[in-house]
């Protein structure tokens, strides 16, 4: 950790004071490195104790050692350290992933290194030799060695590394003490190569920091170091009788009919099981160690409860939560810009089939309309006639409803105007539907859904309030404790505080897809008095579109970058436990256009 604050203090606040870690491909490689050195090293022949000589030192020498030691205050392990048979000294050995420096000359601060070491090496190596020296062994030098330039370099004790030592552990004690963490560093090539910077956005936090001018008609485009997509997906056990094992460091998904499908960990990001699946003891424990989420559904679909690893070690984070929900104004703040953006995004799926209305109408102008579309052109064109004023009506009524929540006082003022703008919006949504499912939605209805469209938006949205509910949890917040939704028992109020700019965005436009593509028929829905449910067939192709709708990219209004539609949603919850900290002004969730 004392490597990581040289490196970058927030890095180690991130790390050491909020127990965040995402691996990536140089923290995987740098691991095995280490485990195939551990491993060569337990297997070498050990020759046969003797009996200590006098002109020997009265120790053994180990591979690894793990140490404690008080005075310095740090705790750790040394990967391997040597003894110098000319001088009896015992040498530090540190190998890393990485490449060496080109130039010998390094600074820190008041502090100046000429050993061709990166700093944040130094401070570690250097650590290690005050430790052994605090316990009595004679240590004045360590080897760094560097696997990528196949480079060895010397580290030499003096009583400027000395100080240098004192520095970095006092400066180190300081920043854990701190309930926000600091400033990320600003334009830094650090970040690129930093695993933590899809927690930390050093980018985004300073574009959000920075006020824009009156000229400014559209934000800078900012430098993009976190991923446009997750390259691990989810995995979704949906056959009743399926049971999901573990098998060294892959799953093994095992159906019913005796089929297998194995599955390395490594590529999940989150599990989710449904109905009757399930999974075994040692397989939980598996993804709890590798933190990949297990979230557990009904049938249906319906959320029932998340398995996660331990929540972060950031209690400041849910404490600021905590205090935001008991402060009126705060939460207002919150919700105001997440009704708003729900509304804009509404409005947005609503412009966007309208366009293709129009579009269609506009090119069979004056000629005969093509088989697909149906009926007589006479008939067609009073169809889209009508379509095309509820949707202009809507539009209207929306923009009003809009206009009105931006300058709500209160929450409750602000939740009729979202409540009136969802009720115009599904007033208009059979207008957009295609003509052949018209007859299958009948306004929003839920619990239970009474329609097919319905069954299929009530679906999507659970899967929507999942990755919400696993985003937030990820990130140290407290998925239960809203500050739009009210507060009731097992009710994710946070999660559905989120998933609000989405759930048109993402849920509505991927169901209206699937239906307009022929991708569902009506054979694969469940239809009695109790309501309308989807059969397993039907549920996988809800998915499948889904999670086509979840990797494709789109332009981040603030940040100006392209992104898959679930990363933006881990933005908006990273954005939102940054606002909640106070390191950013303000809070803009996610829109589109």
């Amino acid at each position: 950790m004392c490597n990581e604050l040289v490196y970058c203090p927030r890095l180690f606040h991130l790390e050491h004071v909020q127990g965040i870690f995402i691996e990536s491909a140089d923290t995987i490689e740098g691991d095995a490195q280490h485990q195939r050195a551990a491993k060569r090293s337990s297997t070498k022949a050990r020759p046969p104790k003797q009996p200590p000589q006098d002109d020997t030192p009265p120790w053994d020498i180990p591979r690894s050692l793990s140490f404690m030691a008080p005075k310095l205050g740090v705790v750790g392990k040394l990967d391997t350290i040597e003894a110098d048979d000319e001088t009896d000294d015992v040498v530090v050995v540190e190998a890393k992933h990485g490449r060496a420096p080109k130039l010998q000359r390094h600074t820190w601060g008041e502090h100046v290194f000429e050993f061709g070491v990166w700093p944040a090496d130094v401070a570690q190596v250097a650590i290690y030799i005050a430790i052994l020296r605090e316990h009595g062994l004679p240590c004045t030098q360590a080897r760094v060695y560097y696997r990528k330039s196949k480079a060895s370099r010397t580290v030499v004790w003096s009583e400027a590394l000395e100080r240098f030592v004192h520095a970095v552990i006092m400066q180190a004690s300081q920043t854990a003490e701190l309930d926000t963490p600091p400033e990320p560093l600003q334009d830094s090539p650090k970040c690129v190569g930093c695993s933590l910077h899809a927690a930390c956005l050093p980018d985004e936090h300073h574009a959000l920091k920075r006020i824009r001018t009156a000229n400014e008609e559209t934000p800078q485009p900012t430098r993009r170091i976190v991923p446009a997509r997750d390259d691990k997906s989810v995995l979704h056990v949906m056959t009743p009788g399926t049971v999901l094992r573990k098998r060294g460091d892959s799953l093994v998904v095992c159906l019913r009919s005796g089929d297998q499908h194995k599955v390395p960990v490594k590529d999940v990001s989150h599990v989710a099981i449904y109905g009757a699946a399930s999974l075994t003891q040692p397989c939980t424990s598996h993804l709890l160690r590798a933190g990949v989420p297990i979230s557990h559904h009904t049938g249906a679909g319906r959320l029932l409860g998340l398995t996660h690893s331990v929540m972060t070690l950031n209690i400041g984070l849910r404490r600021a939560q905590f205090r935001a929900a008991d402060e009126p104004e705060r939460s207002l703040e919150a919700a105001r810009a997440w009704v708003t953006a729900k509304i804009n995004n509404q409005r947005t799926v609503l412009r966007r089939y309208r366009k293709g209305v129009d579009a269609v109408a506009n090119e069979n102008a004056g000629g005969d309309l093509p088989q697909w579309a149906g009926g007589v052109q006479p008939d067609e064109q009073a169809r889209r006639h009508q379509t095309r004023a509820a949707v202009d009506h809507a539009l209207r009524d929306m923009k009003v409803a809009l206009g009105a929540a931006r300058r709500a006082d209160n929450i409750d003022v602000l939740r009729g105007h979202e409540g009136d703008a969802a009720a115009r919006y599904f007033f208009a949504f059979p207008a957009i539907v295609p003509p052949q499912w018209k007859s299958d939605f009948n306004g929003r209805s839920r619990r239970p859904p009474r329609d097919r469209i319905n069954a299929m938006i009530s679906f999507g949205y659970a899967l929507l309030t999942r990755d919400a509910a696993a985003a937030l949890t990820r990130v140290g917040l407290d998925p239960m404790l809203g500050l739009f939704h009210t507060m009731r028992p097992g009710r994710v109020s946070l999660a559905l505080d989120v998933i609000e700019p989405f759930r048109a965005a993402w849920v509505d436009t991927a169901m209206l897809r699937l239906v307009a593509t022929g991708g569902i028929r009506r054979d694969h829905f469940h239809v009695s008095s109790a309501g309308v449910v989807l059969s397993d067939s039907g549920r996988r192709r809800v998915i499948s579109a889904y999670e086509r709708r979840a990797d494709e990219l789109t332009t981040h209004p603030h940040f100006g970058y392209r992104a898959s539609i679930r990363r933006l949603l881990d933005l908006d919850v990273r954005v939102l436990a940054k606002w909640l900290l106070g390191e950013v002004p303000s809070f803009s969730p996610f829109t589109t256009r």
